[in-house]
């Protein structure tokens, strides 16, 4: 019998010593047993070094850079990386116990899918009885159009075939703050197959440091995202662009980079507009039940 092809999760970590244990934790405690949990420690100045040595599972594999932000961790992450699988995990969120066997499984019954994606609850870390579920289309197939439109897939759904990777190339870090989606559209316009998993199989910690709440996160990511689009124009031919209605996005992100811009000015308006869209997040976000063991 044919062992079963090892898996490596990707934590990239920045002073979230508080709640690395619970990360480590859920990844020692997968009913897929062969895996590699490497942790990049991005110039932590906490307890982060600590916490991962109190664990002696050899599984666990640490390493220290100096700190040069989560797309260089997660790429050095990748460098270190042994398995077949990659898988991604921040250090506040953790999966359930399942999600390694589920999606791997998915994989190795459906050679031509090289990226699976899976459904992911929320919780609050305030209140983390709580179990939310943001709820939005999540298609499968050949996805490139549809993730021009919208950054649906959450880095903790995600079990990627390292090969892809390898040669397509992962991370970018000057795309700080929305590096994920850039390495989706890259894959999926070279034709990568997306393919969704429609189970809950991780949860995403929700609180007030989380990188999304900040006042500059939208004008910022919506910055990139027009970089990302100038540099995406130029993998394409102009019958391409046009199918794609580009020049109509750009101009729709320009838009979007002024009310950022409103949102990040520090003035009373510009903390009302803030809450405003917070709120407006908020609320697609689904109540759904109590979380085991919250």
């Amino acid at each position: 019998m044919n062992e079963k092809p090892l898996v490596s999760v990707i934590t990239p970590t920045y002073n979230a010593g508080a709640y690395l244990r619970d990360t480590i934790r859920s990844v020692l405690g997968q009913t897929y047993s062969n895996l590699e949990h490497i942790i990049i420690d991005d110039g932590s100045t906490d307890d982060t070094a600590e916490v991962v040595r109190a664990f002696s599972d050899p599984r666990v594999k640490y390493f220290h850079q100096k700190n040069s932000g989560q797309s260089a961790a997660r790429n050095a992450g990748i460098a270190a990386a042994k398995g077949e699988y990659v898988a991604l995990l921040d250090a506040d969120d953790f999966f359930l116990p399942d999600k390694l066997s589920e999606q791997v499984g998915y994989l190795e019954a459906h050679p031509d899918c090289g990226f699976c994606y899976c459904k992911v609850y929320h919780f609050f870390h305030n209140d983390p009885g709580k179990t939310y579920y943001f709820a939005m289309e999540n298609p499968s197939g050949y996805l490139f159009d549809k993730l021009l439109m919208s950054n649906f897939i959450n880095p903790l759904s995600v079990v990627i075939r390292k090969d892809l990777l390898e040669k397509y190339g992962g991370f970018e870090p000057a795309y700080r703050w929305i590096d994920e989606q850039y390495l989706w559209l890259k894959l999926a316009y070279r034709k990568v197959k997306f393919c969704y998993l429609d189970k809950a199989l991780g949860y995403c910690r929700l609180h007030k440091e989380s990188f999304t709440n900040r006042p500059q996160y939208f004008q910022k990511s919506q910055e990139e995202y027009l970089k990302i689009l100038q540099l995406i124009k130029t993998w394409m031919s102009e019958t391409e662009i046009s199918t794609y209605n580009l020049h109509k996005l750009e101009q729709k992100l320009k838009v979007r980079v002024a009310l950022g811009k409103l949102i990040a000015g520090g003035n009373v308006f510009a903390r009302l507009l803030h809450a405003l869209y917070l709120l407006n997040r908020r609320r697609r976000l689904k109540h759904i039940g109590s979380r085991a063991g919250g």
